[in-house]
């Protein structure tokens, strides 16, 4: 278990170090130069590389940082640029998981005084449970039966986000 303290001071754990030298010491020639590089995503193992997150407690970020040596007189230079990680779609692998669902009084949590409520009866159902992140949730909503009249009804996407 870890207390509030502990849990805020977590170092970043580096899941992936690549280094390529691209230009072996020397000069390089005055004007403009242009060097091609490829890094190749790869994890080692049985591991899962996961897709660019930036989360309220949890980061996924990918960088790139370059290191240029200068002469001794001259200031080294670094620079690093964050690159975005999309995985490809995973539609086509997804089984649909459709869920009904059923919503009355009876069913609802954290209500203090359930008799005083007006009857009601909702059904509907979710597309899915499996979703890709860049296509909608679906779904659809029935209001089969209400004792009052429905003023407004909301529906909320809640994120959860869990670390360890």
């Amino acid at each position: 278990n870890l207390n509030l303290f502990q849990y805020f001071s977590l170092q970043p754990i580096q899941i992936i170090n690549s280094t390529i030298e691209m230009v072996k010491p020397g000069k390089l020639p005055s004007g403009k130069t242009e060097i091609p590089f490829e890094f190749p995503l790869q994890m080692k193992g049985n591991k899962v590389l996961y897709e660019t997150y930036h989360g309220v407690f949890v980061n996924i970020q990918y960088t790139l940082r370059c290191d240029m040596r200068r002469s001794l007189l001259a200031k080294d230079l670094t620079k690093t640029c964050e690159f975005i990680v999309h995985s490809l779609s995973q539609k086509e692998k997804l089984l649909p998981s459709p869920v009904d669902f059923t919503i009355t009084p009876e069913t609802l949590q954290n209500v203090k005084e359930r008799a005083s409520l007006p009857k009601f009866l909702i059904r509907g159902h979710l597309s899915s449970t499996n979703c890709v992140i860049t296509q909608p949730l679906t779904g659809e909503l029935r209001v089969e039966s209400a004792e009052a009249a429905v003023r407004s009804i909301e529906l909320q996407l809640v994120r959860v986000e869990t670390c360890g």
